[in-house]
C-alpha cells in the first residue's frame, strides 16, 4: 500500500471521525465504533464514531481508523483518503494513531488464497497537523508490523531457522548492519548445548542469528533485544495434543518482532546501538531428538535437567542471553517470547506479561507499552520461586518443583533470571498477545498480530 501525503483529497472513498458533539448526520450518533457510508454522486463518505470527545484515546482512534478502512475494502475501494480532524481533541499523538489504524488494519495474510480479496492500493493522509516526514515514519514502524505479521504466518515449512538467517542477512544487506549466523557445527563447536539440544531433532537445523546496529560509537550504551524463534513447536517427546498444536508456527513471534524492530531502526536510523539476537530451532521428535530427563550443560556452565520438551523456549533464549552478555556486552537486555500458556490465564490476548530485575527497565518498558498500544503488566519474580526450580540432580530444572501449571509464567522467568548475571533485564511473555485466533479486532488482524514491534521501537528511540 501506498501512503501518500496531500493537504486536499484527490480520491472519491473518504473516510471522517466525529465525537457524538461533532455529529450532524441523520441517523448516526458518533457511537464508539459506530460506522456509516454516505454518497454524494461519486464519492464515497465513510464516517467512524469516536463516542465521547472526552474519553477519545489512541487506542480508540487505531479501532476505528482501522474499521473505516476495512469497510472502505469491503466497498472493494483501493484509493482510500484518510481525513485527519482539524479539532483540538486531535493533536500530533491522536493523528498518528489514525494513520496508525488504517496501516495496520488493512493488513490481510492472503498469500495462499487463490482468489484474492479487495485491497487498497494508496492511502492519502489529508492533514494539517502531521508533516511528510511524520506520515513516512508512521509508515516504516507500521509496514514493519505487517512484515513480522507475514514471517509468523508463513508455513513453518517454510519459515525454518535458515529462512530466519536468510531475512536478517537480508537485513544486514540493505541496512548495512552486521549479522553472524552461528549454524549447528557452530553452536556445538561452541558448545551452546541448550540451543543444540531444542534443535537437534529436527530437520531444519537450528541458528543462532546476531544482528548489530551501531549509530553511536561515543556512547557505551547497548540495547540487546532477544527473540525466541522456535519456528514450530511440536512439543518435543513430550508432544503437544489437537487443539493446542495446530497454530504453534506463531512460537517464533518473538523473533519476527526481532527482527521487524531490527529492520525498522535501520529504516528510521536513530543514534543508538542495539544488538538483535534470534535463538532459532524447530522443536520436532525425531530419532536425534532430546530426552526428558536428561541433563544438558548450558553456554553458560549452568547444568539443566530437561523435565519437559515442551518447554524449550527457555533453553533456547538461556544460550541465547549467555552468548549475547559475553560477546556484546549488552548494557540492557530486553527478550520477547511465546513462552507459556499462563500468561494467557493470566492476562488473556489483551495484555503482555512483564518481568524484570530492574524498576526503572521496567517503569520505561511500561510506559512504552501505554503510549504505542501494546500493553504490559509486570508480574513478581521473587526468590521464592527461583528456589522451585533447583535441580536434585544438576543445578537447575526448566520446570518448577509446583503443581503442574501453577505460576508457570513466573517460573519461565525466574529460569531466564539464571543467566542474566547482574544486568538490567526484563523479559515479556507475549504467548496471549502475539496471535488471535478469533477474528479480526480493530488494528489487530486475525492470527499474527505483529505484537512487540511497536513497543520495542517506542522503547528503544526516546
Amino acid at each position: 500500500m501506498k501512503i501518500r501525503y496531500s493537504k486536499t483529497p484527490h480520491h472519491n472513498t473518504i473516510i471522517h471521525f466525529l465525537p457524538e458533539t461533532e455529529t450532524k448526520l441523520v441517523d448516526f450518533s458518533g457511537n464508539d465504533c459506530e460506522i456509516t457510508v454516505r454518497y454524494e454522486e461519486e464519492t464515497a463518505h465513510v464516517y467512524c464514531g469516536l463516542g465521547k470527545t472526552d474519553q477519545i484515546n489512541p487506542g480508540k482512534l487505531r479501532g476505528a481508523s482501522a474499521r473505516g478502512v476495512q469497510k472502505a475494502m469491503e466497498l472493494k475501494r483501493s484509493k482510500v483518503v484518510l481525513m485527519i480532524p482539524e479539532e483540538k481533541w486531535c493533536k500530533k499523538m491522536e493523528a498518528t494513531a489514525l494513520v496508525e489504524g488504517a496501516i495496520l488494519g488493512s493488513y490481510r495474510f492472503v498469500k495462499y488464497k487463490s482468489e484474492k480479496p479487495p485491497r487498497i492500493d494508496t492511502l492519502e493522509v489529508v492533514s494539517s497537523t502531521l508533516t511528510l516526514n511524520d506520515i513516512k515514519n508512521t509508515d516504516i514502524l507500521c509496514s514493519n508490523v505487517n512484515y513480522a505479521r507475514d514471517l509468523v504466518n508463513e508455513n513453518a515449512s517454510v519459515m525454518t531457522p535458515e529462512a530466519l538467517a536468510k531475512e536478517a542477512r537480508s537485513l544486514g544487506n540493505t541496512c548495512g548492519m552486521k549479522v553472524t549466523v552461528l549454524d549447528e557445527k557452530e553452536l556445538r563447536r561452541q558448545k551452546l548445548s541448550l540451543i543444540d539440544a531444542v534443535g537437534k531433532g529436527s530437520p531444519y537445523p537450528p541458528r543462532l542469528i546476531i544482528i548489530e546496529y551501531t549509530a553511536n560509537r561515543k556512547s557505551k550504551e547497548k540495547t540487546a533485544i532477544i527473540g525466541k524463534g522456535i519456528t514450530f513447536d511440536s512439543g518435543g517427546q513430550n508432544l503437544k495434543p489437537s487443539g493446542s498444536i495446530e497454530t504453534m508456527r506463531e512460537d517464533m513471534a518473538g523473533s519476527a518482532a526481532v527482527l521487524a524492530t531490527m529492520k525498522c531502526i535501520g529504516a528510521l536510523k536513530p543514534k543508538i546501538n542495539v544488538v538483535g539476537v534470534i535463538a532459532a530451532a524447530h522443536n520436532a521428535i525425531g530419532s536425534n531428538a532430546y530426552f526428558p530427563g536428561d541433563v544438558y550443560r548450558s553456554y553458560s556452565g549452568k547444568t539443566v535437567e530437561i523435565c519437559n520438551t515442551d518447554a524449550e523456549g527457555r533453553l533456547v533464549l538461556a544460550d541465547a542471553i549467555s552468548y549475547c552478555l559475553k560477546k556484546h556486552s549488552p548494557s540492557t537486555i530486553v527478550d520477547l517470547a511465546t513462552l507459556t500458556g499462563g500468561v494467557l490465564v493470566a492476562l488473556g490476548d489483551i495484555v503482555a506479561g512483564l518481568f524484570s530485575n530492574n524498576d526503572q527497565l521496567a517503569q520505561e518498558l511500561f510506559e512504552a507499552g501505554e503510549s504505542s498500544g501494546e500493553r504490559l503488566w509486570r508480574l513478581p519474580l521473587y526468590e521464592e520461586y527461583s528456589q522451585t526450580i533447583k535441580s536434585d540432580i544438576c543445578d537447575i530444572r526448566n520446570l518448577a518443583k509446583l503443581k503442574r501449571g501453577h505460576a508457570s509464567s513466573i517460573i519461565g522467568a525466574a529460569f531466564l533470571k539464571e543467566f542474566v548475571e547482574e544486568c538490567p533485564w526484563a523479559h515479556i511473555d507475549i504467548a496471549g498477545t502475539a496471535f488471535n485466533e478469533g477474528g479480526a479486532k480493530g488494528e489487530i488482524p486475525q492470527f499474527a498480530t505483529g505484537y512487540g514491534v511497536r513497543l520495542l521501537t517506542k522503547y528503544l528511540i526516546k
